[in-house]
């Protein structure tokens, strides 16, 4: 372990010479305590530090504060909104893969923030070179003679692989990699040396909670590649994490902007109003039927706004049970219940803290939590379970429901005033059947989507096949318009797929098709058959709901509704 007190004196006489030199303030913490800093920066930001600021660091490498008290890591700060800071430079000082602290470089006139802002690459080199002068002092000083020749077999151990090799550290920040990466780095165009930059964020996350190997395909450039990584583990820590790239790479998937398919008029009108909404702070309700893609929408909301680089959580409100709810949305303190984890533990609601919360099947939150979100929607702040704190929240909520929430709220199942709090901007998603042009152009795109995971050989779709897919009602949507076109690509031996490799239902006799699309069966009639076909047991149920694309739970209360659940 490498500790800062051992250099203090060498510490503070290059911090000071920096910061005479560059006309800045300079700050050096170890990890969440401020250990060093010129008197101008004691004076105007104290000796308390804000830890997920720093926290911020240790994951990214490096940070530009050009927006201080703005940044989705100063919520919770005591400067909040009048932050005395006019620009902040922040990277890592860090030891092999250890981090052992964050070195800033600050500025609290608009002098200084006109200097940084124009030359910023020049004064991120200036703080990565105190960070890497400060880490070389602490190796001299801890006798660490054997680095220098560690460094270089590491380094020798990368580069003699063909494939792309990456080391980044347990917070993500990139340590090293070989020449084949570096190409792949700069194809991503990423302006920090940080697996955040590269990755999806949910990528990301699942690597460095340190499994042995994971492997996935990743967009990377303008295509998708096949990743492989391995935690490299010390005394049972995660000291960094190997990640190797695959020589192929696939052509990434195309299609309209968010993954929405389509050239209707609907959905043209879809994409310019997720043009204009991604900034809006105001919620937005998505509503059509099961399967029409309404999660899509609001990934595309998310993905075209300035909270893209932040987490997009989602919520499916049918699937958590009634007593979880509350403490799974909204978090909980140490011993607030009985069976409470040590330490507590973050709702929901608070991970998606700086970007989007996703409330799907919002006709089925229970009736008990809805007064609480509500809360949250008119204040921005949220209370964990046993907890009297108020927790500031910078988030997006979009919620999405396949149910009349009017109609709910006159069955009192539904709060008045959170409907209207909750469906200020309302986009709905028109079923397939009403919108027969998307067909044939989301059945093709699926098809290139499922070739990039399973060998196919089929390409096209013959004039015939063409037609049974456009005149079949689709009551599943967009959902089961793809588990047709998945089951036809298993079977598929040919180039072009025909009539006979699609399912059974889309296929009849030809004198016996229609010229135009049969009106879609009923709900009620739909889930009468399927249960004739598969029964009434606990698992001919899970079957019918799987085919419905609905939940088990959102099946019982359908079954209740149309009074079908008189047997067992």
């Amino acid at each position: 372990m490498y500790q800062m007190e051992a250099i203090r004196p060498s510490i503070e006489r290059l911090s000071l010479a920096i910061a005479n030199s560059l006309r800045l303030e300079i700050a050096i913490f170890d990890r969440d305590q401020l250990f060093f800093c010129t008197p101008t920066y004691l004076k105007k930001k104290g000796r308390t530090v804000h830890s997920p600021s720093i926290q911020e660091v240790m994951n990214s490498g490096s940070v530009l504060v050009n927006t201080p008290g703005e940044m989705p890591s100063c919520i919770g700060c005591r400067f909040k909104n009048h932050c005395p800071a006019t620009i902040e430079i922040l990277c890592c000082i860090r030891v092999d893969t250890q981090v052992v602290g964050v070195a800033a470089l600050t500025s609290f006139t608009k002098e200084g923030q006109k200097r940084i802002q124009e030359n910023t690459p020049l004064y991120l080199d200036a703080v990565t070179e105190l960070g890497t002068l400060i880490s070389d002092h602490l190796k001299t000083a801890a006798g660490d003679q054997g680095s220098a020749s560690q460094d270089h077999l590491l380094q020798s151990a990368l580069d003699v692989n063909s494939q792309p090799m990456v080391l980044a550290d347990p917070h993500g920040v990139i340590l090293r990699y070989n020449q084949r990466a570096a190409q792949l780095i700069q194809s991503c165009g990423a302006t920090t040396s940080s697996l955040w930059q590269i990755l999806p964020e949910e990528t990301v996350r699942r690597l460095l909670r340190g499994s042995d190997l994971f492997e996935c395909r990743v967009p990377v450039g303008d295509g998708i590649a096949k990743l492989t990584t391995r935690a490299v583990r010390v005394d049972d820590h995660i000291s960094a994490v190997l990640l190797r790239f695959s020589d192929e790479v696939f052509p990434k998937e195309t299609g309209a902007p968010g993954g929405i398919v389509g050239d209707s008029a609907a959905i043209q009108s879809i994409h310019r109003m997720v043009s204009k909404l991604a900034n809006s702070p105001t919620p937005v309700l998505i509503t059509g039927e099961t399967g029409t893609g309404k999660e899509l929408v609001a990934r595309a909301l998310h993905n075209q706004s300035n909270r893209s680089r932040y987490p997009f959580v989602a919520i499916n409100c049918s699937s958590i049970p009634e007593n979880l709810f509350e403490s799974e949305l909204f978090g909980y303190e140490e011993g607030s219940f009985t069976g409470a984890k040590k330490g507590g533990k973050m709702g929901k609601i608070e991970m998606a803290q700086g970007g989007t919360l996703f409330l799907d099947e919002l006709g089925e939150m229970p009736l008990s939590v809805q007064p609480k979100l509500l809360r949250v929607l008119q204040e921005y702040e949220l209370e964990r379970v046993g907890s009297t704190e108020k927790i500031h929240l910078d988030i997006r909520v979009v919620a999405a429901t396949n149910r009349n929430l009017k109609e709910l709220i006159q069955e009192g199942k539904f709060r008045e005033d959170l409907y209207y709090r909750i469906s200020v901007i309302n986009l709905t998603i028109p079923p397939l059947r009403e919108r027969k042009g998307d067909i044939l152009p989301i059945a093709k795109h699926y098809l290139q989507r499922l070739k990039q995971r399973m060998e196919t050989p089929l390409q096209t779709f013959s004039p015939q096949a063409e037609q049974l897919l456009t005149e079949y009602p689709w009551p599943g949507n967009v959902r089961e318009l793809q588990n047709a076109i998945e089951y036809s690509a298993n079977l598929c031996e040919e180039k072009e797929l025909t009539p006979d490799a699609l399912p059974e239902y889309l296929t009849c006799p030809a004198q016996e098709l229609p010229c135009k699309a049969p009106a879609p069966p009923r709900e009620e009639d739909q889930i009468k058959a399927l249960l004739t076909k598969y029964g009434y047991t606990l698992e001919g149920k899970k079957m019918i709901a799987k085919q419905l694309g609905i939940s088990l739970r959102t099946l019982y209360r359908k079954l209740d509704q149309y009074q079908l659940s008189g047997k067992n």
